[in-house]
């Protein structure tokens, strides 16, 4: 097989044997291999060579949906980019000319759509099957707990969008990392009345899935309640710098965030700490509005299932 180049550059012709029967490449071109009276002749589907490179399934801890990664290769002898496409867009292949313009073009024929999605799956060589974690906190992977958290070097890949791409790890703790600890009760950041209890609580989080296990989920929330300037975010940066790198300017969660993101963030967030900051309402409507919000991550947090919250209107 001749090789491929990479994106931008000139790729060589493909072989036939990037496909299973009934899809042949000639030409650099995809073609269907059709019954016609009593011969077969080719039937050309499209001026490019789609390749599936891997199979990823998106676990978002409640529901698994399947993705995939699709190169190309056009018949000018162009590589096309790698495009994640999700299966319901594989099934009307429509991204086609969304994601790659005039160079993924289709014969206009009948059904050749689904035959080039057909012909994608059928793609002969190696494919990589992959498992993308949307969700953080324990999980039970082939027998075993594991902490799921975007980690570098990790086998096991977890994916968290915006302001929650902070959350990770860098490198395992040890025994020499509670000095850390000792020196921030010992240095004057708050009065150890405020710091206990934050300290327990961010060490309560990674417990939540063997205590929920055991029927005695902690069911509260926790306000840190100041006059402004007195370093509140500050604070709350300190404590969730246990699970990433955080600093007052950039909380993983406002007030001023809707509801729904607010809720579905949480979710996300299982078994480690999170701040939603910045209650401070401007005018009656804005007070009513942040009320209703800290009312839904209560109930939330009081009956654990605020994915069902989610709804059009917030």
């Amino acid at each position: 097989m001749s090789e491929i180049m990479t994106e931008g550059k000139k790729a060589k012709l493909i072989d036939e044997t990037v496909y299973n029967d009934p899809y042949v490449v000639k030409s650099n071109c995809l073609y269907e291999m059709v019954q016609v009276k009593d011969q077969v002749v080719p039937m050309k589907l499209a001026d490019f060579v789609p390749t599936l490179i891997s199979e990823i399934t998106r676990d978002d801890g409640t529901e698994q949906k399947k993705m995939f990664k699709v190169g190309a290769v056009h018949k000018s002898g162009i590589k096309l980019s790698e495009q994640i496409v999700s299966a319901d867009e594989m099934q009307n292949m429509k991204w086609l000319l969304n994601r790659w313009g005039a160079l993924g073009a289709a014969q206009p024929k009948q059904n050749v759509l689904s035959k080039i999605c057909h012909a994608i799956m059928l793609t002969k060589g190696e494919v990589k099957f992959e498992t993308m974690y949307l969700q953080t906190g324990w999980k039970k992977i082939n027998g075993e707990y594991v902490f799921l958290m975007p980690t570098q070097n990790s086998p096991f890949t977890v994916e968290l969008q915006g302001k929650l791409k902070n959350y990770s790890f860098t490198e395992k703790g040890s025994q020499e990392d509670l000095i850390y600890l000792s020196a921030m009760l010992e240095n004057s950041f708050a009065p150890q009345c405020v710091m206990l209890p934050l300290l327990a609580v961010t060490f309560l989080c990674p417990l939540n899935h063997f205590l929920k296990s055991a029927g005695c989920e902690p069911k509260f929330v926790t306000a840190l309640i100041g006059k402004t300037g007195s370093r509140k975010s500050t604070l709350a940066a300190l404590f969730l710098s246990f699970f990433g790198k955080f600093s007052a300017s950039d909380l993983p969660m406002s007030f001023h965030d809707t509801a729904n993101s607010i809720l579905s963030n949480i979710y996300y967030l299982k078994d480690v700490l999170t701040c939603i900051d910045d209650f401070h309402p401007s005018g009656m409507f804005h007070e009513q509005e942040m009320k209703s919000i800290a009312q839904n991550i209560s109930r939330y947090y009081g009956d654990r299932i605020g994915r069902a919250r989610l709804n059009s209107k917030a």
